[in-house]
Protein backbone atom coordinates (compact mmCIF):
# COMPACT_ATOMS: atom_id res chain seq x y z
CA UNK A 1 0.00 0.00 0.00
CA UNK A 2 1.06 3.44 -0.98
CA UNK A 3 1.76 5.69 1.66
CA UNK A 4 -0.53 8.92 1.43
CA UNK A 5 1.67 12.11 1.22
CA UNK A 6 -0.50 13.67 3.88
CA UNK A 7 1.33 11.45 7.05
CA UNK A 8 2.91 13.72 9.65
CA UNK A 9 4.84 10.36 10.87
CA UNK A 10 6.39 7.66 9.19
CA UNK A 11 3.97 4.35 10.24
CA UNK A 12 0.72 4.14 8.18
CA UNK A 13 -2.33 4.04 10.44
CA UNK A 14 -3.30 0.52 11.92
CA UNK A 15 -6.00 -0.99 13.66
CA UNK A 16 -3.05 -2.15 15.93
CA UNK A 17 -2.74 1.39 17.32
CA UNK A 18 -6.24 1.26 18.92
CA UNK A 19 -6.07 0.54 22.66
CA UNK A 20 -9.84 -1.25 23.50
CA UNK A 21 -11.57 -1.02 26.34
CA UNK A 22 -10.56 -4.31 27.76
CA UNK A 23 -7.47 -2.56 28.53
CA UNK A 24 -9.14 -0.71 31.50
CA UNK A 25 -5.43 0.44 32.77
CA UNK A 26 -5.33 3.07 29.63
CA UNK A 27 -8.89 3.57 28.46
CA UNK A 28 -10.20 4.39 32.37
CA UNK A 29 -7.27 6.40 33.48
CA UNK A 30 -7.37 10.11 33.51
CA UNK A 31 -5.04 11.20 31.31
CA UNK A 32 -2.21 13.79 32.54
CA UNK A 33 -2.55 17.38 31.62
CA UNK A 34 0.74 18.61 29.01
CA UNK A 35 3.10 20.80 30.79
CA UNK A 36 3.67 23.17 28.12
CA UNK A 37 1.40 22.70 25.55
CA UNK A 38 3.58 25.38 22.96
CA UNK A 39 6.90 23.30 23.62
CA UNK A 40 5.34 19.70 23.33
CA UNK A 41 8.00 16.82 24.38
CA UNK A 42 9.09 14.21 21.56
CA UNK A 43 6.33 11.85 22.97
CA UNK A 44 3.42 14.51 23.10
CA UNK A 45 4.71 15.56 19.49
CA UNK A 46 4.02 12.03 17.91
CA UNK A 47 0.96 11.38 19.83
CA UNK A 48 -0.84 14.57 18.10
CA UNK A 49 1.01 13.48 14.78
CA UNK A 50 -0.56 10.01 15.00
CA UNK A 51 -3.68 10.97 16.02
CA UNK A 52 -4.11 13.22 13.08
CA UNK A 53 -2.85 10.56 10.99
CA UNK A 54 -5.42 7.22 11.98
CA UNK A 55 -8.39 10.06 11.33
CA UNK A 56 -7.82 11.23 8.35
CA UNK A 57 -6.38 8.24 6.97
CA UNK A 58 -9.82 6.62 8.15
CA UNK A 59 -11.82 9.32 5.98
CA UNK A 60 -9.29 8.62 3.16
CA UNK A 61 -11.70 6.26 0.97
CA UNK A 62 -8.42 6.20 -1.65
CA UNK A 63 -6.65 4.51 1.23
CA UNK A 64 -9.04 2.92 3.29
CA UNK A 65 -12.02 1.47 1.64
CA UNK A 66 -14.18 -1.45 2.43
CA UNK A 67 -12.43 -4.67 1.73
CA UNK A 68 -8.96 -3.56 2.25
CA UNK A 69 -7.19 -5.37 4.50
CA UNK A 70 -6.35 -3.93 8.34
CA UNK A 71 -9.78 -1.57 7.36
CA UNK A 72 -10.30 1.14 9.75
CA UNK A 73 -13.94 2.36 11.04
CA UNK A 74 -14.30 5.97 9.95
CA UNK A 75 -13.30 7.88 13.25
CA UNK A 76 -14.65 12.06 13.61
CA UNK A 77 -12.32 12.13 16.34
CA UNK A 78 -9.25 9.91 18.50
CA UNK A 79 -8.05 10.47 22.16
CA UNK A 80 -4.77 10.32 23.36
CA UNK A 81 -5.29 6.88 25.83
CA UNK A 82 -6.71 5.40 22.49
CA UNK A 83 -3.70 5.09 21.19
CA UNK A 84 -1.82 3.81 24.49
CA UNK A 85 -0.75 7.33 25.73
CA UNK A 86 -2.49 8.78 28.80
CA UNK A 87 -2.15 12.29 27.58
CA UNK A 88 -4.33 15.39 27.56
CA UNK A 89 -4.86 15.28 23.77
CA UNK A 90 -7.30 14.69 21.41
CA UNK A 91 -8.16 15.44 17.48
CA UNK A 92 -11.28 16.18 15.83
CA UNK A 93 -12.21 16.22 11.97
CA UNK A 94 -14.96 17.34 10.92
CA UNK A 95 -16.24 17.10 6.97
CA UNK A 96 -18.20 20.25 6.13
CA UNK A 97 -20.11 21.08 2.63
CA UNK A 98 -18.26 21.64 -0.16
CA UNK A 99 -15.26 19.78 0.81
CA UNK A 100 -14.44 22.05 3.37
CA UNK A 101 -12.87 20.62 6.74
CA UNK A 102 -12.79 21.49 10.38
CA UNK A 103 -10.27 20.27 12.68
CA UNK A 104 -8.64 20.57 16.34
CA UNK A 105 -6.10 19.00 17.73
CA UNK A 106 -6.72 20.13 21.28
CA UNK A 107 -4.39 19.53 24.17
CA UNK A 108 -5.01 20.68 27.92
CA UNK A 109 -9.00 21.07 26.87
CA UNK A 110 -11.83 22.44 30.15
CA UNK A 111 -15.48 22.95 29.21
CA UNK A 112 -15.82 25.99 31.02
CA UNK A 113 -19.79 26.15 30.53
CA UNK A 114 -22.49 23.96 29.37
CA UNK A 115 -26.03 24.19 28.79
CA UNK A 116 -29.11 22.17 30.99
CA UNK A 117 -30.35 21.49 27.34
CA UNK A 118 -29.71 18.12 26.31
CA UNK A 119 -28.95 16.72 22.92
CA UNK A 120 -28.26 13.11 21.92
CA UNK A 121 -27.61 11.40 18.54
CA UNK A 122 -31.35 9.52 17.46
CA UNK A 123 -28.40 6.09 16.49
CA UNK A 124 -26.46 6.36 19.70
CA UNK A 125 -22.87 6.63 19.59
CA UNK A 126 -19.48 4.39 18.84
CA UNK A 127 -16.29 4.18 18.91
CA UNK A 128 -13.29 3.06 17.74
CA UNK A 129 -12.33 1.19 21.68
CA UNK A 130 -15.15 -0.25 21.78
CA UNK A 131 -15.86 -3.54 19.53
CA UNK A 132 -19.18 -4.61 20.06
CA UNK A 133 -20.99 -1.16 19.98
CA UNK A 134 -23.53 -0.92 22.87
CA UNK A 135 -26.70 0.58 21.71
CA UNK A 136 -28.92 2.95 23.26
CA UNK A 137 -29.11 7.03 24.13
CA UNK A 138 -26.03 9.17 25.13
CA UNK A 139 -27.07 12.30 26.74
CA UNK A 140 -25.18 14.91 26.73
CA UNK A 141 -25.06 18.88 26.93
CA UNK A 142 -26.49 20.54 23.69
CA UNK A 143 -23.83 23.77 23.85
CA UNK A 144 -20.70 23.68 25.87
CA UNK A 145 -17.63 26.33 25.30
CA UNK A 146 -14.74 24.64 25.51
CA UNK A 147 -11.19 26.47 25.94
CA UNK A 148 -7.84 24.95 25.12
CA UNK A 149 -4.59 24.49 23.34
CA UNK A 150 -4.87 24.12 19.47
CA UNK A 151 -2.27 22.19 17.77
CA UNK A 152 -2.86 22.97 14.70
CA UNK A 153 -2.85 26.92 14.77
CA UNK A 154 -0.42 26.82 17.56
CA UNK A 155 -2.79 29.11 19.62
CA UNK A 156 -5.20 29.01 22.89
CA UNK A 157 -8.90 28.99 21.86
CA UNK A 158 -12.10 28.96 22.74
CA UNK A 159 -15.35 27.46 21.41
CA UNK A 160 -18.84 27.48 21.45
CA UNK A 161 -20.14 24.48 20.12
CA UNK A 162 -23.77 23.07 19.39
CA UNK A 163 -25.32 19.80 18.35
CA UNK A 164 -23.10 17.45 16.75
CA UNK A 165 -19.35 19.51 17.57
CA UNK A 166 -20.82 19.78 21.29
CA UNK A 167 -21.31 15.83 21.30
CA UNK A 168 -17.78 15.45 19.76
CA UNK A 169 -15.63 17.13 21.71
CA UNK A 170 -17.94 15.85 24.96
CA UNK A 171 -17.46 12.48 23.63
CA UNK A 172 -13.41 12.70 23.05
CA UNK A 173 -12.82 14.74 26.54
CA UNK A 174 -15.03 11.90 28.09
CA UNK A 175 -11.77 9.86 27.32
CA UNK A 176 -9.30 12.06 28.76
CA UNK A 177 -11.44 11.54 32.15
CA UNK A 178 -11.29 7.91 31.63
CA UNK A 179 -14.94 7.42 30.79
CA UNK A 180 -16.36 5.86 27.47
CA UNK A 181 -20.07 6.70 26.01
CA UNK A 182 -21.96 3.96 27.25
CA UNK A 183 -21.03 4.71 30.68
CA UNK A 184 -24.49 7.33 30.11
CA UNK A 185 -26.68 5.16 28.52
CA UNK A 186 -30.08 4.81 31.19
CA UNK A 187 -29.46 1.14 32.39
CA UNK A 188 -33.06 0.40 33.38
CA UNK A 189 -33.89 2.33 29.71
CA UNK A 190 -31.73 2.56 26.96
CA UNK A 191 -33.70 4.61 24.80
CA UNK A 192 -34.63 6.92 27.70
CA UNK A 193 -35.25 10.84 26.50
CA UNK A 194 -37.16 13.45 27.25
CA UNK A 195 -39.56 15.69 24.92
CA UNK A 196 -37.13 18.59 25.23
CA UNK A 197 -33.92 16.70 24.31
CA UNK A 198 -32.75 18.04 20.91
CA UNK A 199 -32.08 14.77 18.99
CA UNK A 200 -29.91 14.55 15.98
Amino acid sequence: MKKPNYLLQDELPSNSWLTKDTNKEIIRCVSKKIADPENLSNEEEMTVKRLIDFVVASQDENFNFEGKEDYLRPAVGLAGCQIGKNLDIFYVRFNLKEGKIEEYAMINSTIISSSTRITCLQEGEGCLSVDEDKSGIVPRSWKIVVEGYDWITKKYIQLTLRDYRSIVFQHEMDHINGKLYYDKINKSDPEYTEEDWVIL
